[in-house]
């Protein structure tokens, strides 16, 4: 459209039938099954962070948003929603240099975005290999940052870079969006990770055991969410989303349905959720959460493949790096290039393992099963 065409428009608000908890739109996530999970979210369920995190981080029409996450990730819901309800100018990122930290630093310091939302590993990418500390960050006012932990002595720098901007820490499974929050004031000198924060505004944050109880005051437990951000379901799942979504009381006689993230946390003394870890193999990746039984499906589908399994090992800059071992049929060819091409063919790139070792036979424990510790490098 040109100009002219975009100031004769109506500035009315548009008429739509639409009722907040009808769908809005369909996210796919990675599925243990190799078969990605469609999470079905609704405009109330948008809406509920959108308004929330446009007002908490003040988004106006003056604000210049950088839009590095791709349209089928949920932080695009931020740059692309709040940003149309401040009226603010929303910069996509080319995917000619979306790979290369330097040029997507130098390119939003040159347009000088006021607020940056995205994943700990590409800002960690634009610390170390994009020379972010050469450039101008003076028209940051605000980084967002969700998807994975950040790694303190990185965030330490980056705060040091622009101590004007505001920083905060979103915590939330594509299933219910962001559903917790901490404001970063300063970073742990011990580089102990940052906390998840308190719930949001619109949701309520549980910390149950095993028997779906709340743990005592302290203790570790798995972390479930209700509220308006919660996902009606998985699209065409119905068993999947029975397992996902389910009823917990929330006071006597009185049940409403909760998300399990799965995610083991617990309540610091200050009211913050530390988080510690994941209950399945389910790990974070270039601020994706990836399934690696979905990898081991793919590449158990090679016809030279005779088992296979992914190992992900925890690194700085991208949350975790993929290993992917490898037994082949006898007298099958089949090397390290093949194998990364198969993956590509059906998987997304940065589900695709870096590495490939090739072995005669799996090790396995006394039960029978694949002993995936005897596969970790040692200290690794």
């Amino acid at each position: 459209m040109t100009w002219g065409e975009v100031a004769g428009e109506s500035d009315a608000p548009l008429s739509s039938p639409a009722l907040g908890d009808d769908l809005a739109y369909v996210l796919y996530t990675s599925g243990s099954t190799g078969e990605p999970k469609g999470v079905m979210l609704s405009h109330r369920n948008a809406l509920a962070f959108v308004e929330w995190a446009g007002d908490t981080f003040r988004i106006t029409h003056e604000d210049r948003l950088a839009n590095h996450a791709p349209f089928h990730f949920d932080l695009s819901t931020f740059d692309l929603f709040a940003g149309a309800r401040a009226g603010a100018a929303v910069y996509p990122l080319s995917p000619r240099i979306a790979s290369f930290p330097a040029a997507v630093a130098k390119q939003w310091t040159t347009d000088r975005l006021t607020v940056w939302y995205a994943t700990p590993s590409s800002l960690v990418l634009m610390l170390t290999r994009g020379g972010l500390a050469s450039l101008d960050l003076a028209s940051l006012r605000v980084l967002l940052f969700a998807g994975e932990a950040f790694p303190v002595k990185y965030l330490r720098e980056l705060m040091r870079l622009a101590p004007h901007a505001r920083f905060a820490n979103l915590y939330g499974p594509t299933e219910t969006n962001v559903c917790t929050w901490y404001d970063v004031t300063g970073v742990p000198d011990d580089d102990r990770p940052l906390p998840i924060g308190r719930a949001c505004p619109y949701d309520e944050t549980l910390v149950l055991g095993e028997d779906s109880k709340p743990v005592p005051e302290g203790g570790a437990g798995e972390l479930w969410v209700r509220g308006a951000s919660v996902m009606h379901g998985y699209w065409g799942r119905p068993e999947r989303t029975a397992l996902a979504l389910r009823p917990i009381e929330i006071a006597p006689g009185i049940t409403d349905l909760a998300y399990r993230t799965g995610d083991l946390v617990r309540v610091r003394p200050d009211g913050n959720l530390e988080f510690l870890g994941r209950r399945d193999h389910q790990v974070k990746t270039r601020g994706y959460r990836v399934e690696l039984g979905e990898i081991e499906t793919v590449l158990l589908r090679h016809p030279a493949v005779d088992g296979a399994v992914v190992i992900a090992t925890p690194d700085e800059e991208i949350g975790h790096r993929l290993r992917a071992v490898v037994v082949t049929k006898r007298g099958a060819a089949l090397d390290e290039a093949g194998v990364k091409q198969h993956c590509a063919a059906t998987l997304p790139r940065y589900m695709v393992p870096e590495a490939v070792e090739f072995r005669a036979e799996l090790p396995r424990t006394s039960s029978g099963k694949v002993d995936r510790r005897a596969l970790v490098a040692p200290g690794a």
